[in-house]
Order: structure tokens, then C-alpha cells, then sequence
């Protein structure tokens, strides 16, 4: 019991009616809101058997207290005494009638009476208190520890009772269960301080502003973390008076947001063992699709080719693929192959000598059809069908519409079509006659004479379907609008205008009949296959002087040229001699179609023919454009490229999840920042990197280290300076002009490098622009690094790196810009192992000085070791594109380096993130601390493998080639392997039939090669 008053114990005896109750000798003292005891006793007590005791103000005979059948009856109390006056029921047995009242207040002053009856004797006493009137603090609140979930909000109790007013009170909220107390919330003034708050409890804590002036200063708690468990002290300060008060939180339990973070970690972890599963499974294949730039067109007389290329899955030796063509009134048999061979004789009569397969490359799945010579007739719908044990397996459809065709424009059959004629306006003053007429059989189309249409005159076929413009005939436009064209309106049509009987002007215009041809779908070409690439157009009036040119956007040489009447091949390009070829028989027709053989994933790109006609370049010139875009034909690759992505995608949002319940902002923004990067370093050293377009290939060469290096190097200073900021330092002076001005340039130089990438990535700018950004983006490569350590020091305050700074500094940009194969190699003769150890030796020395000089300016940092993790992966990261750049590299694309960047690092760090959540949740206390050291950790070692197989490429890639020869040589040599590469080679006869004959020539051959 708390008893702020020495209670005076020396007891006079009062006797009354023979039984002795002893009180206090003098009046008792206490202050306002303290507790007294008021004493009452006997020296012996028989027994409490039909005891009864009273307490009661003398005063007045108001009744504080009794004590009766045994037990306090406390419901006979004054009702300003109740919840105030208690007896010490465990002493009354003993003869302790003693009553302790709490809370005193001015009216209790005053005397009481205790009177003791028993069952022979009675007796009482009188004890008179008096109230000092000096003021008390007096801090309460919870009893009991305080209980509730993560991510809720939480009032810890607090209350002031106290005479003194808010404006004269202090009141402090501090974390005491640590090493040191962590102020929580400060109030002073009648107001409260958010900013004088831990950074840890910025923007959760508030007070109840309202209910200050009642003396109720509790807090309340917003988004309780696990971290939050702990003792926290309520003190209150007013002139010389002090209480305080204690509240204790504990027994948080998992709330919605760390069961979502449990679930993506456990997801990540998921996707990425399938993703372990799925590196070792069987290689892709893939494929390329042409797409047009236009549609195609093709005037009759020529030829067109209809592509249907098989996958080669179905190349089986019972396969069937017919094309057949199909109308609203019939279904005609266009060609057959079945047998293994071309079915000729079942042939519709029309299709016989005009339609061909490439037979020479049927064994690769190609089946695609070319016809010949081609007429009205011949539009409808043409469907590939490739049948299996009876079974219909693939299809693929192309359709051949009938189609007008003027000035290079096509009108579809049924549609209308604008005859040009126009003549000078100073013919308008005379009467005209205007006659419209088929050039080859002078039918007239229409006539217009004395101002009006003559429609009687002109040729019932061309009735109401010839009109004339009449709004524009003022203007001398005598264009006939032709409506509802037919495939019979093909031809010459000569426009005649005359005045008095002179013919005045003549003007022709034709319509030629063709076809455009429409794919249902794109179909994959495999590699190794063949492919076509479309491009028709007018016959060539003549052959003399036609010159055909086929080029890649990306290569300076030609694809193929036709020149002086035969194919250039001295002039191809290296890698498309013997591959690429004109249908020099069909050029007459305006074929100018490519047929490219055994394709490869390097095909892909942009090609453009040009055909020039006549004497000049200006004559006759007309050109198209036609991709061949990369298709990855298996899904077992999607799934791995979508694993990549998917399991880092989830890693960064349970970073995000983290951050909300637990995590700092600094520990947050920089895990984030590099589970949203990570994927591009994966891309970089992916096996398969091969299997993309050229075109995106290189980008993932060239923009993925760079790309993760300078947005993860913005955020990582950016958290730095905003947590410099937030502890507050001197940037009064000198000192924190430079901050700011460091800061800037950081960003400025970020920002650079930032447009230099996007400008290489667009490509389009002119080269004087792309020079300039060239040349600023290895000044901002090669001063970035410098400019953030300095910015480092200065955020931090740390003078001990000025030696570093000014002495070593400069020897550590000399190396980071030195051209070493150049300058090493060429210019000194150095080996390539001299130079590369050299160069690892320097970078290892320097970048383990400057890594030491940023710890030492993080010594009194409490997350320091975080902070160092972060710093030794950015700096890893800067000397590993600082080799690209120094050195001719080749990556090895070892599957067990990337194994452990796409499945290992995601399974330490979730594993590691569900550890410290549940520790965190059960002990209060986290295993780690800070997740940047398990996070930048893992990355860094990843990081590292990549950069030892970069250096030491030149000894790893002969290494891994001999330990394939080996191991295959030890296969061939025993009887086991003999078996199994037997397996494999009836494997791959029986996934292609149609190369049996062509592999059983060379089986021979090559089985002695191998042996």
C-alpha cells in the first residue's frame, strides 16, 4: 500500500466498557490525493463470531464503513466513500480495524469514530485528519498489459489527476524496455510535438486532444508493428512535481497483412522451385512469322505462294496434307501430298502444272503451295489441312478475294471506283460533249451532251452504275463514278471531250482485275525450315534494266540482288549466300517474292525490296517492307520467361506488405527498388538469351546492368539523403551548401544517363545527338561513383575519408576510365591473362579501400550493416559494367550462376522474410535486424559469380567445352551409352520420319566420327 504520510503509530488507550481500542495519539496529515490509514485495533480477539465495527464521521454520523457477519459491507457505505474506504480484511482476525482511505480530498478532513462490538464487549476510538492543501501529481493507468494485433491501432492509458492546469503540465511518452528510451511523443505547452517523435513512431502516435484538460493523456497507437512490443512510461512534469505511470504492450498476433506477406513469400518460394524444375527440362523451339507491312496484292497472270509451314511434332510417316479450295458452290482438290510423296494425278484438271509445292524442303514441314498463272477463277478460300492416323492435326487458311485494282489502290468487287477526267475551265464557255467508252471494244459507258447525262445512249451493262460528278462538273471535273463493280468491267476506259466536233481531250483510265490475299493467321516457320517473303506487283514492261534488291534493316550488305538479268551472288552477304533466293521465272509475272532457307533466330528483322524498272532510279521505282518476327513455338519457355519475372513481381510486393507492418522506410523503398530491377540482371544471364529477337536481344545486352545500375543507384541516394536529412544534421554553412549541391549533381548525373539510355534505346535521333549524350553518359559513368562517396561523407559528417578523397581518389578514376584491351592489349602487347589480373587486382584493392571508407563513415549508425550490404552490391555492380566497357566480354551462361539468381536468391530472402516476420511476431524481436543484410547480401554473391565468369571467361569457356567432350566421349565408349545414343537417334527419326533416308546415308559416317 502507498502511503505518501508517516502515520503517527503511537496509540493511546481508550477504555470503554471494558474493551481496550486503540487509535492514534494526535491528529494525522496527509495531502490532497494521497491515501490514509486510519488506525484501529484491540490487543486480543476471542473471536470474530458476532464482531461488528463501524467507521463513521463524527460530525455528522454519515457511515464510512462496516465490517459485519464476517465480511465488509460495502454496500451500507456512503456513496462518497464507496470505492475509497477499505478495511484490511485479512488482519480483522489478528483485531486490525484499521481503514484505508484513498484519494483524500479537502471535504474528508474531519473527525471518525471506530466503534468494535463484540459479543461480551465494546468500545471505540477517535481519529481526526487533516488535508494539506499542497498540490499533488498524481499519474495512473492500465494495470494490466495490453493485448492486440499487427497492423491495428491501440490506446495505451494515461491519466493526470491533478489541480494543475494543461498549460503548466509536461508529459512525456517514452519506449523504455531498450538500451536506451526511445521518446514516443512529447507534449509541453498545450500543445503536442509529432516531430520530437522517434522515427519509428512518426505519423502513428497522437493524443486525445480533446480530453487533455480532464487529465486524460493517452495514446494512441495507429498500425501497431511487431517491433511496437515493449514497456512504454506515461511522466509527467509540473515545477518540482514528477509522476509517472507504466503501460505494457505484448502478445501481438498475426494480422491480414502478415498473413498476405506469409502467402506471396510462400508463393515466390513456389514458382521459383517450378522455375528449378523447369531450367533443366528440354530445349525450345522456336520459329519465325512474317508480317506484312500492307496487304498483298496480286494481279492475274502472276503467281502467289500460300504459306503452310507443319510443326514439326507432327512430321510423322503416315502424314496426309491436302489443299483444297473453297466456294459458296464447290470444293476443289488443289493439291495432295500423301506417301511421302505428291500426289499429282488426283489433282483437280485446273490446278494441274499451276500448283506447286517446294519439294526440296517438304522434309522441314514446309508445304506451303505456289500457283501459277492466276485467273478469276481461281478466288475462293484455300485451306492447308494436315491429317494424322485420320486424324485432322494442324490447318492453316489463305484467301484469294477478287479485287479491282486503278492506280494502285484495290476496290473490292461490288464497290465503286472515280474515272478521272478533268479539263481546263476555259472550255466551259462552248458546248462540250463528253463520251466515256471501253477502249477495246468502244462500248459506251456513258455520254454527256447540251449540259445533261444522255442516259438513253449508253450501254445497257453500264445502266445506272455510270454517273457522272455533277457538283463538280463546273469545276471541269468529268470523272464518271463507276458503281457495282464486276470482275467484266476490267479494262481501258477513255474519256473524249469535244467542242464543235474537234476532239479536245483524252484521257484513259484502267481497271485491272487481282487478288489480295488475307491469312487467317500468322503461321510459325521453324528454323532450319523455309520461308517466303511476299512481294508482288504490275509486270515489268520490260526485263531490260530491272533490278530487284532485297535488304535487312540491320545489315549493311545485301540480302540477295537481281541485276543485268541474273541473280548478283558475289554480292550477297556472306551468311545469305546459298540461302536466299528470287523466283527468277516468275519476275516476268511481278513476283519479286525471297525464298530464304534454312532459317535461323539471327533471320529475324526488318527486310525491304526495292524494284526499279527502266533507265533511271526515278523510273518505275516501287519498294515493301516485310518482318520476320521471332515466335517461341514452346510453352515450357514462356513459362520459364514468366517465372522469372513472376516470383520477383511477388517478392517485391511482400517487401511492399512488409513496409507497411514492420519494415523502415530506408529498409523498404531499397528492397523494393531491387526486387523491381533484379529481373533485368536475370534476362542478362539467362541460357536462353539466344532464343530472343535479335533486336531484343541486344537491348538485354546492353540496357539491362546499366538500366538496373543507375534507377537502383537514384534510389539508394535518394534514401540516403533522405535519411540524413531526417537525423537532423548541421547543414548550416559551408557544409550543408555541398550537401545540397552534391545531391543535385548526383540526380543531374542519374538524370543523364537516364536520356543517354533512352535515347540508345529508341535509336532514331540523329547522330550528333546521339554523340553528345554518348560522350556525357561516360562522364557521368566515370564521376557518378566519385560524387556519391563524397556526398556520402558529407551527409554522415564523417571527416576520416579526406585522405581517401584527395590521394587515392584520383588513381581510382584513372583505372575506371583505362581502356585495357586497348591500350594493354593493343598498344603494350600484354596477354589477356596479364591485363585481366592486373585489372581484377587494382578493382578488388579499390573497391574494398572505398567499401571500408563507407563503413567508416556509418560507424555510429545504428542500421550500418544494412547500409554497407547496399553499398558493396552498388559498388560490385559499377566494376562489373565498368568491365564491359574496359574489356571485349563474352558471358558464360552457366546454368548453375543463374540457377541460383533466379531460384536461390528468391528462396533465401523469402524464407529469410517469413523467419523474421514470425520471430518478430512471437519474440518482438527480429533474427536479422534489418532485411538489407540478407537481401544485398544474396545479390551481391550473385553479382559476384557473374563477374568472375566475366574475367576469367577466356579459361571458363574451353574449360566447360572440354567437360562436355569428355563426358560425351565416356558415353560413346560404354556400352550404356551406345545404347542411349541409339535411343536418341530413333528418338529424333521418329519425331521427323522424313529425314530417315537422308539420316540413315550419314548414320554410318557420323557414328565412326564420334568413335
Amino acid at each position: 500500500m502507498d502511503l505518501l504520510m508517516f502515520i503517527l503509530m503511537t496509540v493511546i488507550p481508550v477504555i470503554s466498557h471494558g474493551l481496550t481500542v486503540h487509535g492514534p495519539s494526535g491528529p494525522l496529515v496527509a495531502p490532497l490525493g494521497s491515501s490514509v490509514v486510519l488506525p484501529c485495533s484491540v490487543d486480543q480477539l476471542s473471536s470474530v463470531e458476532g464482531l461488528e465495527v463501524e467507521w463513521r464521521r463524527t460530525d455528522s454520523d454519515t457511515l464510512v464503513h462496516m465490517f459485519q457477519d464476517g465480511e465488509s459491507q460495502a454496500e451500507a457505505q456512503q456513496q462518497e466513500y464507496q470505492d475509497r474506504a477499505h478495511f484490511f480484511t485479512d488482519h480483522i482476525q489478528h483485531g486490525n480495524f484499521s481503514l484505508r482511505l484513498d484519494n483524500l480530498r479537502a471535504e474528508d478532513e474531519g473527525q471518525y469514530t471506530c466503534t468494535v462490538n463484540s459479543q461480551q464487549d465494546s468500545g471505540e476510538t477517535v481519529v481526526e485528519i487533516k488535508v494539506d492543501n499542497v498540490e499533488l501529481l498524481r499519474v495512473s493507468g492500465s494495470s494490466r498489459s495490453i493485448s492486440t494485433s499487427v497492423g491495428e491501432d491501440v490506446t495505451l492509458s494515461c491519466s493526470i489527476d491533478s489541480h494543475i492546469t494543461p498549460e503548466d503540465l509536461e508529459v512525456s511518452w517514452k519506449k523504455t524496455d531498450e538500451d536506451k528510451d526511445i521518446m514516443v511523443l512529447l507534449y509541453q505547452n498545450n500543445e503536442a510535438f509529432p516531430d520530437s517523435a522517434h522515427e519509428r513512431y512518426r505519423d502513428r502516435v497522437e493524443l486525445f486532444t480533446d480530453e487533455t484538460s480532464k487529465g486524460n493523456f493517452s495514446l494512441r497507437l495507429k498500425s501497431v508493428r511487431t517491433e511496437d512490443i515493449g514497456v512504454y512510461m506515461c511522466q509527467a512534469f509540473a515545477g518540482g512535481l514528477s509522476g509517472n505511470t507504466t503501460v505494457e504492450l505484448q502478445q501481438l498476433g498475426f494480422s491480414a497483412v502478415h498473413i498476405m506477406v506469409l502467402i506471396l513469400c510462400i508463393s515466390a518460394s513456389g514458382s521459383a522451385l517450378l522455375l528449378c524444375c523447369l531450367i533443366y527440362c528440354r530445349p525450345t523451339t522456336k520459329g519465325l512469322i512474317v508480317q506484312n507491312s500492307s496487304n498483298l496484292n496480286v494481279h492475274l497472270g502472276g503467281s502467289v505462294v500460300l504459306p503452310c509451314h507443319v510443326p514439326p511434332h507432327l512430321l510423322t510417316e503416315d502424314l496426309k496434307v491436302e489443299w483444297r479450295k473453297s466456294t459458296n458452290r464447290s470444293e476443289t482438290l488443289v493439291h495432295l501430298y500423301e506417301n511421302d510423296e505428291i500426289q499429282a494425278e488426283k489433282q483437280h484438271q485446273d490446278y494441274k502444272e499451276r500448283a506447286h509445292l517446294f519439294t526440296d524442303h517438304i522434309k522441314h514441314g514446309n508445304f506451303s503451295l505456289r500457283l501459277d498463272k492466276l485467273t478469276a477463277e481461281d478466288e475462293g478460300q484455300y485451306t492447308c489441312t494436315v491429317h494424322n492416323k485420320k486424324d485432322c492435326k494442324f490447318s492453316a487458311k489463305a484467301k484469294l478475294a477478287l479485287k479491282i485494282l486503278m492506280s494502285g489502290k484495290f476496290i473490292p468487287l461490288g464497290g465503286s471506283v472515280d474515272l478521272p477526267c478533268q479539263v481546263d475551265k476555259s472550255l466551259l464557255e462552248n458546248s462540250l460533249k463528253v463520251e466515256w467508252r471501253r477502249a477495246d471494244s468502244e462500248t459506251l459507258v456513258h455520254m454527256y451532251e447540251d449540259g445533261k447525262s444522255q442516259a438513253e445512249e449508253e450501254n445497257k451493262e453500264y445502266h445506272k452504275r455510270a454517273h457522272l460528278l455533277k457538283k463538280k462538273i463546273k469545276d471541269g471535273n468529268f470523272s464518271v463514278r463507276l458503281e457495282q463493280l464486276r470482275a467484266g468491267d476490267e479494262g481501258v476506259y477513255r474519256c473524249k471531250v469535244y467542242r464543235d466536233q474537234d476532239c479536245v481531250h483524252t484521257t484513259n483510265a484502267e481497271l485491272k482485275l487481282g487478288f489480295t490475299v488475307k491469312h487467317s493467321h500468322h503461321t510459325p516457320v521453324p528454323l532450319g525450315s523455309s520461308v517466303v517473303l511476299p512481294f508482288y506487283n504490275d509486270k515489268p514492261s520490260t526485263m531490260e534494266g530491272l533490278e530487284v534488291e532485297w535488304r535487312k534493316k540491320d545489315l549493311k550488305d545485301l540480302v540477295h540482288l537481281y541485276e543485268d538479268g541474273e541473280s548478283q551472288a558475289d554480292k550477297q552477304q556472306q551468311d545469305y549466300q546459298d540461302r536466299a533466293h528470287l523466283f527468277i521465272e516468275h519476275l516476268k509475272d511481278g513476283n519479286f517474292s525471297l525464298r530464304l532457307d534454312k532459317l535461323r533466330a539471327e533471320d529475324e528483322g526488318q527486310y525491304t525490296c526495292t524494284v526499279l524498272c527502266g533507265s533511271f532510279w526515278n523510273d518505275s521505282q516501287f519498294s515493301t517492307k516485310i518482318n520476320l518476327v521471332q515466335n517461341l513455338l514452346d510453352t515450357i519457355f514462356r513459362l520459364q520467361m514468366f517465372l522469372v519475372f513472376f516470383p520477383n513481381v511477388l517478392m517485391f510486393l511482400a517487401f511492399v506488405f512488409w513496409g507497411v507492418s514492420e519494415g523502415s522506410l530506408f529498409e523498404t523503398v531499397s528492397c523494393c527498388a531491387l526486387y523491381f530491377l533484379r529481373p533485368l540482371m536475370l534476362l542478362w544471364t539467362a541460357p536462353y538469351i539466344n532464343n530472343f529477337t535479335a533486336k531484343i536481344k541486344a537491348r538485354v545486352k546492353f540496357f539491362s546492368c546499366r538500366i538496373e545500375y543507375i534507377f537502383f543507384s537514384a534510389v539508394f541516394y535518394s534514401v540516403l539523403f533522405k535519411s540524413a536529412w531526417d537525423k537532423s544534421l548541421n547543414y548550416g554553412g559551408f557544409q550543408g551548401v555541398m550537401i545540397k549541391v552534391l545531391f543535385v549533381l548526383v540526380l543531374l548525373f542519374n538524370l543523364i544517363y537516364i536520356i543517354f539510355l533512352l535515347v540508345r534505346f529508341i535509336g532514331k535521333l540523329s547522330q550528333r545527338i546521339t554523340t553528345i549524350f554518348n560522350v556525357l553518359a561516360g562522364i557521368t559513368f566515370d564521376v557518378l561513383p566519385s560524387l556519391q562517396f563524397i556526398l556520402l561523407f558529407y551527409s554522415f559528417g564523417s571527416g576520416r575519408g579526406a585522405f581517401f578523397i584527395v590521394a587515392v581518389l584520383p588513381v581510382f578514376l584513372t583505372v575506371a576510365r583505362y581502356d585495357w584491351d586497348v591500350t594493354c592489349g593493343q598498344q603494350m602487347g600484354c596477354s589477356p591473362a596479364v591485363r585481366r589480373s592486373v585489372y581484377l587486382t587494382l578493382m578488388i584493392v579499390i573497391n574494398v579501400v572505398m567499401v571500408y571508407f563507407y563503413i567508416t563513415a556509418l560507424e555510429n549508425e545504428k542500421d550500418r550493416v544494412g547500409w554497407a550490404c547496399m553499398i558493396a552490391f552498388l559498388q560490385l555492380l559499377w566494376a562489373l559494367i565498368n568491365f564491359t566497357w574496359s574489356f571485349k566480354w563474352a558471358l558464360p551462361r552457366v546454368a548453375a550462376a543463374y540457377l541460383f539468381g533466379s531460384v536461390g536468391v528468391v528462396l533465401l530472402n523469402s524464407v529469410a522474410l517469413m523467419i523474421e516476420l514470425i520471430m518478430k511476431t512471437v519474440n518482438g524481436e527480429g533474427v536479422m535486424g534489418d532485411m538489407r543484410i540478407t537481401v544485398f547480401s544474396s545479390e551481391f554473391i550473385f553479382t559476384l559469380f557473374l563477374m568472375v565468369l566475366l574475367i576469367f571467361e577466356p579459361w571458363i569457356t574451353p574449360c566447360l567445352q572440354l567437360c562436355q567432350n569428355a563426358a560425351a566421349a565416356v558415353s560413346d565408349e560404354t556400352p550404356a551409352g551406345g545404347s542411349n545414343q541409339n535411343q536418341h537417334t530413333a528418338e529424333s527419326h521418329e519425331t521427323n520420319p522424313l529425314l530417315n533416308k537422308k539420316n540413315q546415308e550419314t548414320q554410318t559416317d557420323s557414328v565412326v566420327t564420334q568413335t
